[in-house]
């Protein structure tokens, strides 16, 4: 899959914002065939990759609150969009849960089967675990993303490159699950999230090539930063283990073409030439497994 066609049409630092804000909405579910959900199992895999891509939807809010730590918070564009993005994200984790629901799969510790009629938010306890772990150590991440911020006014440059290559493998899983999968319904299902998600990368890349391209400081904090501590999205938010099951079963072998691709979308921005970062993840999951290191495709 090339990921070029993931990408806005206009040119990469180019997005209608007003038109994103007057369109945002719930995920629109309509064309959802759920009445077809006993017409094929759901493989054990995919409800396994379904269940990931729930728990990090539903992470997003945590992810808005360290970019808001930032003087992000004061920018009226950017702190427009991650209202609408949040919301967004919150119906993306739902819908997953429902889907998985109505195929009869049940997750700890609720144990629950979601469906069309399940109070919101679903799956409360499994939500609340996860965000519980995840805010551990609030009171050290807020000191560090505020006092960075401070010390560095275009801090936020790193947040729009890391949220989007998040937003772009994310992308390009539910690309990847839905050509995998034989199931009548979860290409539906996936083609409705989708939507939105390709906004979401394209926002957060436009931010990204605006501010990389006019801080030469920017550049070299940001390209430090994620060459050092960005990891595949949802690491920190689940185990590790399954971090390394969604890279091996979506990215590795036949996925390994849109690893590539990744990479070049991520590395045309300023300063991001030869990161790498998404064959880095696909032969560290490899050396966690014991398995060689895969070559980079060009």
């Amino acid at each position: 899959m090339d990921v070029s066609d993931l990408s806005v049409r206009e040119r990469p630092d180019e997005f209608d914002l007003d038109k994103y804000l007057r369109r945002s909405k719930r995920v629109d579910l309509s064309r959802v065939e759920w009445d077809r959900m006993g017409e094929a199992p759901v493989l054990p895999e995919e409800a396994r990759c379904i269940a990931y891509m729930m728990d990090i939807e539903t992470h997003t809010s945590i992810f808005m609150r360290d970019i808001l730590a930032t003087r992000a918070a004061a920018d009226a564009n950017l702190s427009a969009f991650l209202a609408c993005w949040n919301y967004e994200e919150y119906w993306h984790g739902e819908a997953f849960s429902r889907f998985l629901g109505e195929a009869g799969w049940t997750l700890a510790p609720d144990l629950e089967l979601p469906t069309r009629d399940t109070p919101y938010p679903s799956r409360w306890e499994r939500v609340s675990r996860i965000r519980r772990d995840v805010t551990r150590n609030v009171p050290m991440s807020h000191m560090a993303t505020l006092l960075g911020s401070i010390v560095e006014p275009d801090l936020v440059a790193l947040h729009m490159t890391w949220g989007a290559l998040n937003e772009l493998t994310t992308l390009s899983a539910y690309h990847l699950l839905t050509a995998k999968t034989e199931h009548p319904v979860l290409p539906q299902l996936l083609a409705a999230v989708i939507k939105d998600e390709r906004r979401h990368f394209a926002f957060y890349r436009s931010q990204a090539s605006i501010r990389l391209r006019r801080s030469p400081n920017a550049r070299r904090i940001t390209r430090w930063a994620m060459d050092r501590f960005w990891r595949v999205v949802g690491t920190g938010v689940v185990a590790r283990s399954e971090t390394d099951f969604i890279t091996s079963y979506l990215f590795d072998d036949d996925g390994l073409a849109t690893v590539a691709d990744i990479d070049r979308t991520i590395e045309a921005l300023p300063g991001m030439a030869g990161l790498g970062l998404g064959w880095r993840a696909v032969n560290q999951m490899r050396a966690r497994r014991g398995l060689p290191p895969n070559v980079r495709l060009p």
